[in-house]
This record gives structure tokens, sequence and C-alpha cells, in this order.
């Protein structure tokens, strides 16, 4: 029997790995799939790894890298063009999936998840619910999610410690909070935030619901004309004009954790998907504490959270191969990997591994983001825009222009807010 089952070890040795467990990974060794990545933390952890993918395929990779601003231009760009030259391409689907799939820019995935390219070990299941949701149009899979995310609320223990200052329990302590680091100490920055058109919906998200708002009234009608939506975008602005960091109006997540990072700044309300990068530099991890965004006054708290997921165009040539990327980028293996890398993983067996718990219990800011990151997978909501199906963009561009009215004191939060009735009404859809 022994010597049976060495034989048994030694030939399962000789078989090539990826054709082990019955599916082949070289089916398309030789073929080169092209990327379009935005360049955020995921996408800074993976191109160290992508070679490894060509390995284990023989697949090529050619990639291109953006910041997001510059990413939506140029993916637009391509996506309008019908280019058969983008194979895969990162997608937000909260601002973007009903329009993508209404204009044929996503390739339907159902039929490959169904067929023998899905490699049987690759268990769509595993992803939570809501995230596989996030990634259907009526009845078809558009994309695969390859993170949960949402804005967390970072703070300097070490500067709120030498004010004498304990972090705010409500929103309505936020502006009290920072005039007190402002006069405590001149030489760092009480908040930054994002300012950028298109942007600021994301971090101001939680502003409007902790005070009482929402992005549509009682009748479902859009709308950012209500008291508790007014307060929450009031407190936003006035905080950047008051409180913020020079030019906020042009700072999206890049900018903001730069100066989190630089440790120039004392509060903020940015990506959790940033923790990674924000932890690299010297001393954050000691004086950095990480938190859900306070609720408001009367105990409400409603955080934003999202995925970001991988998808195919529509137009692509190698759609198979295609496939394959995304089953490695987001299978176990990968996102294990990711996930002790402070990437929070979409995968249910990752993000409640052994692995993953007894990465986040090696420091205090780890073990804060994961408890962060579990509250908000549970109590939050990915719209932070006035509704609307396929003029999402339009619609946060409307939101950010009131809020920036308010930054650069052109307005009064209510003034600003109800004269846009009319606009993100036209939208919805």
């Amino acid at each position: 029997m022994r010597f049976f089952a060495m034989s048994a070890v030694l030939a399962l040795a000789m078989v090539p790995a990826h054709a082990q467990d019955g599916f082949d990974w070289r089916k398309h060794d030789g073929e080169t799939v092209n990327l379009m990545l935005n360049n955020l933390a995921w996408t800074q952890q993976m191109r160290d790894r992508l070679d490894e993918f060509t390995t284990k395929t023989g697949i090529k990779l050619r990639v291109e890298t953006y910041s997001e601003e510059q990413y939506r231009a140029r993916l637009t760009t391509l996506l309008q063009g019908g280019s058969s030259d983008l194979d895969v391409f990162m997608t937000l689907p909260s601002r973007e999936a009903p329009l993508f799939q209404a204009n044929g820019w996503y390739a339907d995935l159902t039929s490959l998840l169904k067929g023998d390219a899905t490699d049987p070990a690759f268990e769509y299941e595993d992803f939570s619910q809501a995230l596989r949701d996030s990634g259907v149009v009526g009845e078809t899979v558009t994309s695969l999610p390859i993170n949960v995310e949402g804005p967390l609320f970072y703070w300097r223990k070490d500067v709120f410690e030498k004010c004498g200052l304990e972090k705010p329990a409500n929103l309505e302590e936020l502006s009290a909070t920072a005039a007190k680091l402002k006069e405590c100490d001149s030489a760092i920055t009480p908040w930054a935030a994002r300012g950028l058109r298109g942007t600021v919906g994301y971090p101001l998200g939680g502003f409007v619901y902790n005070s009482g708002g929402d992005f549509k009234d009682a009748d479902g009608k859009a709308t950012l004309c209500l008291p508790g939506t007014i307060k929450g975008i009031d407190l936003y602005g006035s905080l950047l004009r008051e409180y913020g960091p020079p030019g906020a109006t042009n700072h999206t997540f890049t900018q903001v954790i730069d100066l989190l990072a630089q440790g120039r700044v004392a509060m903020s309300n940015e990506s959790s998907n940033e923790f990674s990068t924000l932890m690299r530099y010297p001393g954050r991890s000691e004086d950095i504490a990480v938190g859900v965004l306070p609720p408001g006054a009367d105990g409400t708290s409603k955080p934003i959270v999202i995925n970001w997921s991988l998808a195919i165009s529509g137009k692509s040539q190698k759609q198979e191969a295609a496939w394959y990327f995304l089953q490695w980028a987001t299978g176990k293996e990968v996102q294990n990997t990711l996930a002790q890398n402070g990437i929070a993983p979409s995968r249910v067996s990752v993000f409640n591994g052994d692995d993953f718990k007894a990465w986040a219990s090696e420091s205090r800011p780890r073990g804060e983001w994961l408890e962060a990151l579990l509250e908000i997978s549970q109590t939050g909501t990915s719209l932070y825009q006035t509704p609307t199906l396929t003029r999402t963009p339009e619609a946060r561009e409307i939101l950010s222009s009131v809020v920036q009215q308010v930054i650069l004191g052109q307005n009064d939060a209510e003034a600003a807010a109800c004269a846009v009735t009319e606009q993100v009404q036209a939208l919805q859809d």
C-alpha cells in the first residue's frame, strides 16, 4: 500500500500543475490580453504579481494604468470607439453598471461562468451575495468583485492626545474638534477630504445620511433639498472651507491620502481601500486610528460601502483568455495574498479566514480597520448621489458642484442644494 501511495504521489507530481485539477490553465498559452487599470491600492498590489499569471497560463499581459480621472477619460474613449484592443478593465458597478450594460460595453460573463472555460474550483458563490448582485444587470453577470470598501474615519491619536481631545462622539462635534486642533497645533491641518468634481459623493454620503438626510424624498423623487441633506452638505463643505488644506476643490483620494501619510492632517473620511498605502509610511502604524464616521446626534449611522470589479469589454476578441485572468485575479489564492497586504477581500471564505484574521490581529490599526469594515459591510449603502440608473456620473457631477459652491463660499448649502432640484429629477429614469 505504501508503494502505491508513493507511486500515486510521484505520478501526480509528473502531471503539469495546470492539469492536476482537470482544468487546463494553459489553453491560451501565447496569447496577449490587454488590461486597463485604475491606479488604486489593489492595482499597486497586483502589479508585482502579474508575472505569476503568465507563468501559470502562458498568457502575456499588456497593462495600462492611469490615475482615476485619466482612467475614466481613457476608458470612455476606448469604449465609445468600440476598440477591440481593450480586453479587461476595472469598473465601479455602483457608478456605471446599468449605463455600461445598456451601451454594450460589458461582455456577458454568464455563459463563461457556466461553461468549461471556468475552473471547477472557482466557486462564484464564495463572493458575498451583495457583491455578486452589484455586478448583475437584469439577468446578466457583467463583472467580478475584487474588493469591498467604503470611507472610514482616520484620525491622529498622538495629536488628539497632545491637544487633550477625544474622537468626536458625533458629527456635530467635528467642527468644534477641528477648531480646537487648529488652536492647539497650527502646524497640522485639522481636516482633509475630497473636493474634486465627481469624487465628492463617496465621502459625503455618510455626512448626509448621518445628518438625517437622503438623496430622494418620501415619494422616491430625486432631490438634495431636504433638511438633513442640506445639513450634511453644509458640514462637509464648511469643514473644508474653514479647516481644510489649500486647493481642496482639486483634491481626490490621492491628495488626501498623501496628506494623511505625510502626517500633515489630523482627521479625514477617506477610503478603506487606501489603508495599506497609508500604513507603508513611517510612523503611521503608531499614530493613526481608524473607525467608522461618527454618527449623527441621534445615533444614526449609515455608511457608504461599495466594491470595484473586473469586467471584460464587449468588443474584446479574446474574451475567454480574458476570463482566465478574471478567474485568477479574483481567485481565493490571490485574494488571500492581497488580504494580508491590506486589500479587503470580496470572497467570504477569505474575509472570514484564519489568515486574514491573524494578519489583522498583528497591529492595532489593522484590527480597527477590519472592525470598521465589518460594520460598514453590515450597515452600509452604495447610493451616494440622487438616484438614476444610467446617468449616475452626471448626478455625481451636480452633487459635486453644489458642495464646491459651499467649500468656496460662493453659496450657502440650502440655496445651492435646492437650486438643482429640476436638474437631478431630469436625470431620474
